[in-house]
């Protein structure tokens, strides 16, 4: 009888060696692998943050052959981030929306990827990504169009770093980049990613900024214009359905409509934009993000130091608020640096709210409590004596419960 190694041998030698790795065929390029070959292929690290999750769908999407790929975030209060991720790669066919998230599916039989995360292609990294989140769903992927998916992730359960607003420094070692010190946080990731895959684009900032920035990059690929407006919902869904090729990431451009781009958005990405930011979005009204860069991260401050680096040459850009270049000694640069960084703040995430005290709430409270009874006595209606409030982030909710006179 014939052992396992004479078997492979003879499968080898008909094109046919992966037949042992394989479970099941699910067709289009995808199976699932024996328990043993998904092992073969464990990663260095399981999802253990909200950083790790983005790692993970990075990968997925370089993977997929994507070269742009736009994460917006969104936080609520200081419990949950949510994340929608839209990439332009190969797309994933319907029937599979379901089955990528089990355990050991994969279209990467011929060509998993060792890189530094580990080995990437085992079937378990959405499967991880589901088991981890209270929510991940793709909203939309077709053959060749891309795919969106938004993830609800619950802070408690899996943790993210507390301050996601410091950049990473770069340093130029003889002519590499590399990162030093900073905050682990999505934007380091981002820049790390971007490091090891150069050719890629990532546009990352709230969900407004990454509508803003879907229509711009097409702008800026001199193709807007030539995509067709539609101004009803309905119109644009059979346009959709008769062109197959037009990447999900594009959708946002085939309407100068605010209804019809709030319809795109909610339905195609899972966001909800208010109407009067939508209609900002299409007037302009605010800068769209450009692409995660690397040079654009610093103000370019030069510092040359042989003496710390063994007669090597070392450039640090580092995130001084002026534009004047200083010599520091490279020991101290990390201790230094916390005092230069300039932050870079999402919107949504700038605790505006914060910013008013209690007292002054109350005062806000008080005289609407006037206004409220003046005007409700008309109709026989006053507000009840105690009003709530409740600080979140940039909203200040009043809440308002009222009687009969």
């Amino acid at each position: 009888m014939q052992n396992n190694s004479d078997i492979k041998k003879f499968l080898s030698e008909l094109g046919l060696d992966n037949v042992l790795n394989v479970e099941q065929d699910l067709g289009s390029g995808y199976v699932k692998l024996r328990i043993s070959e998904a092992e073969r292929r464990q990663s260095l690290q399981d999802i253990k943050s909200v950083e790790d999750i983005i790692v993970e769908l990075l990968r997925n999407s370089r993977d997929a052959g994507a070269k742009n790929i736009f994460i917006g975030t969104k936080k609520i209060e200081d419990k949950k981030r949510y994340i929608y991720f839209v990439d332009d790669g190969q797309g994933i066919p319907a029937k599979f929306h379901n089955l990528i998230f089990e355990a050991r599916v994969t279209s990467k039989l011929e060509n998993a990827v060792k890189d530094i995360y580990g080995f990437h292609g085992r079937g378990m990294a959405l499967f991880s990504i589901k088991l981890n989140v209270d929510d991940v769903k793709i909203f939309f992927s077709e053959e060749e169009r891309g795919a969106a998916f938004f993830l609800d992730i619950d802070l408690n359960k899996v943790p993210e770093k507390k301050d996601q607003s410091i950049l990473p420094q770069i340093v130029e070692l003889d002519g590499n980049l590399n990162i030093i010190g900073g905050v682990n946080n999505i934007l380091k990731t981002l820049v790390e990613f971007k490091l090891q895959n150069p050719e890629m684009n990532i546009f990352y900032g709230t969900p407004s900024q990454i509508i803003m920035s879907m229509r711009n990059h097409a702008k800026g690929l001199n193709i807007y214009n030539g995509f067709p407006k539609f101004d009803e919902w309905e119109s644009l869904q059979g346009y959709l359905n008769d062109n197959k090729k037009i990447k999900v990431n594009f959708f946002p451009c085939l309407t100068e409509n605010y209804l019809v781009l709030s319809k795109i958005t909610e339905f195609f990405f899972n966001m909800e934009i208010s109407e009067r930011t939508i209609q900002r979005i299409i007037y302009e009204e605010f800068k769209s993000i450009e692409p995660v860069n690397i040079s654009s991260l610093a103000h370019l401050n030069t510092i040359e130091n042989k003496a710390e680096t063994g007669g090597k040459s070392i450039k640090i850009e580092s995130l001084s608020e002026n534009n004047e270049a200083e010599n520091i000694n490279y020991k101290n640069y990390n201790n230094r640096q916390n005092k230069n960084n300039k932050n870079l703040i999402l919107y949504d995430e700038q605790k505006l709210a914060l910013r008013f005290k209690d007292e002054e709430i109350s005062d806000i409270i008080k005289e609407l409590k006037e206004n409220i009874k003046k005007i409700g006595s008309k109709y026989l209606v006053e507000p009840e004596s105690n009003i709530d409030f409740k600080k979140d982030n940039n909203t200040i909710q009043i809440n308002i419960e009222l009687k009969e006179a």
